[in-house]
């Protein structure tokens, strides 16, 4: 029996090891808005989103580059007074370890970028502009778990600062829709799935659908993302419409 289970164990650790990156790449989810808890499950005694993500990460990655980050902020967010008083501190130091090339922190990195954008909401959102940059440079990559945990996190970004994003459509969108014309199609369609959020929630739709197709017109190599822009907008469970469809 051991025999057996050891064998199956080593097949499917080849499987998946051998898989193509098409086949990772269809196994990535970012389906953020239906996987996010809706039960309030944070204890009341935590001061910050922040620091429970510290302590969280300070167990589960242990290398140089996350120890390097952690020494820098992990004395200035214990409260969330200091978190607000150090709140320039810490986003510069988080860019700045984002900014390191094939870094072994991204997860805990790019998770500390929502629990700090959790913690701060409209005071986040001038840094957001910096951190979606850093954010989609991290997507010319093969390596599908750092597409998966660079979506997640921009998608939760969107969650938390919708309602200061639907104000600001039309710098959002040109920031955003570069993506659109990513020469690679599986960028430009997780780009579509995870902004398509956001478009639900704009209340002056016409408008934002005017300015997307004025963009269009001066952006022609945008147009199969835009496409799948709009379809994702649209669709709904079930192979039926989403509700906001029918305006």
């Amino acid at each position: 029996m051991k025999i057996k289970s050891k064998s199956s164990y080593h097949k499917s650790e080849n499987t998946y090891r051998f898989l193509t990156f098409a086949e990772r790449l269809a196994n990535v989810n970012i389906d953020v808005i239906h996987r996010i808890d809706r039960t309030g499950s944070y204890t009341e005694e935590v001061e910050t989103y922040f620091s429970e993500g510290l302590t969280k990460w300070r167990d589960l990655n242990l290398t140089e580059h996350f120890t390097t980050f952690l020494k820098e902020v992990a004395n200035k967010s214990q409260s969330f007074n200091m978190l607000v008083f150090h709140q320039k501190y810490i986003a510069e130091s988080l860019k700045t370890h984002l900014a390191v090339k094939n870094s072994l922190a991204y997860q805990p990195l790019l998770d500390l970028v929502v629990q700090l954008a959790r913690d701060l909401q409209t005071d986040f959102y001038p840094h957001f502009p910096d951190f979606f940059l850093l954010v989609t440079s991290l997507l010319d990559t093969k390596d599908t778990e750092v597409l998966e945990w660079a979506f997640t996190c921009l998608s939760y970004l969107y969650k938390y600062l919708w309602r200061l994003m639907v104000k600001d459509m039309t710098n959002i969108y040109s920031l955003y829709s570069t993506l659109l014309a990513h020469k690679k199609e599986h960028i430009r369609n997780f780009a579509a799935e995870s902004f398509s959020f956001l478009m639900r929630k704009v209340p002056d739709l016409d408008a934002l659908l005017n300015h997307i197709f004025s963009d269009l017109e001066q952006n022609p190599d945008k147009v199969e993302g835009t496409g799948q822009l709009l379809f994702e907008m649209c669709k709904g469970v079930r192979k039926m419409f989403h509700s906001c469809a029918a305006t």
